[in-house]
């Protein structure tokens, strides 16, 4: 059965096309070689914050312009099945699998602001995270790297914030899609104590959004209007501090707070075998 596992994260991993991996959390500790750590996490980021972006528009009567935008994600909420596996005592590798889901997307443009519904969807990560070096005392250094990925999400329900109407309201009718993906590389510290597992984190974050949508209006005269548009994280540092619980029987809980490049709030559950 172990070996039925450990070919199928292996295939994940490679088949992704990139060899990074997960957060420290879920657990923060390793795992010992050929062990299996499985489990569930729910993440919800509060906030992301984009770097000002320039949105292309296309209009039916051939007519092209450009205007400076800003963006934040709010609000989305990760539910995801987790599995990691021993390759070394000091080396972990990890695949997760879970949809994303309940976030806004607000669009700031002076006099033109606007707010959407991001759509639930599928999304997965890869990883590995290793163990530098760890003290008889408990005390340990380790790194961990993340790749995230979700495709085609629609946004859906865009409502002007002036104007309190949505795009239907004014006669729009949208299809809107966004591909996002996520990297991250931490450094983290953590101390082992009797049946808890604090940890603090730093690290490098980079996300980006690529974006289409495509407006046709009710009234022809109006025509369609074809967007497009690519932006990325506003500040690419992240802290993150949290703890790992021993709960027995091969069980473990996680909370963890991420702050700066975003502010999100994470717990897990996994069991160890």
């Amino acid at each position: 059965m172990k070996k039925a596992i450990t070919s199928l994260v292996v295939f994940f991993m490679f088949s992704g096309g990139v060899a990074l991996a997960q957060e420290l959390g879920n657990p923060a500790r390793l795992i010992k070689q050929g062990q299996f750590d499985v489990g569930f996490q729910w993440n919800w980021v509060f906030k992301q914050s984009f770097e000002d972006y320039d949105l292309k528009r296309t209009y039916s009567d051939g007519y092209k312009n450009t205007s400076r935008k800003g963006a934040d994600f709010k609000n989305d909420q990760y539910y995801m099945a987790t599995i990691t596996y021993g390759i070394f005592d000091q080396i972990n590798v990890s695949a997760k699998l879970g949809m994303v889901d309940g976030g806004k997307w607000l669009d700031y443009q002076a006099g033109n602001n606007w707010e959407g519904d991001l759509e639930s969807n599928f999304v997965w990560a890869i990883g590995a995270k290793g163990k530098i070096y760890e003290f008889d005392n408990g005390l340990g250094f380790g790194l961990a790297a993340r790749y995230m990925r979700y495709d085609n999400r629609k946004v859906k329900n865009w409502r002007s914030l002036e104007a309190g109407e949505t795009a239907a309201d004014l006669g729009w009718a949208t299809d809107d899609k966004l591909d996002y993906r996520q990297f991250d590389f931490m450094a983290n510290a953590y101390w082992t104590f009797g049946v808890f597992t604090p940890y603090l984190g730093v690290g490098y974050t980079y996300y980006d959004v690529n974006f289409r949508g495509h407006w046709t209006h009710e009234n022809p005269f109006y025509g369609w209007v074809n967007y497009d548009a690519s932006f990325s994280n506003e500040n690419k540092f992240t802290a993150l501090a949290g703890v790992d619980m021993d709960l027995g029987i091969n069980f473990k809980a996680n909370i963890q707070g991420t702050f700066v490049s975003s502010t999100a709030l994470t717990f897990g559950i996994t069991y160890c075998f």
